[in-house]
């Protein structure tokens, strides 16, 4: 399991854990999230959100 922390859209902040890799989109809270390789100073993986 991978530890992800939201950026940028509506659920900006939340963590959650995924099975998903790099590349990968998430949908949460009505807009996608695609996992980035970086990672935030508590070396949580970042995916950043966008509209569809």
């Amino acid at each position: 399991m991978t530890t992800v922390i939201l950026m940028r859209g509506p659920a900006h902040g939340r963590t959650l854990s995924t099975e998903a890799t790099e590349g990968e989109v998430l949908r949460e809270a009505g807009r996608s999230y695609q996992l980035t390789d970086d990672l935030d100073d508590r070396g949580r993986c970042i995916a950043t959100g966008y509209t569809d």
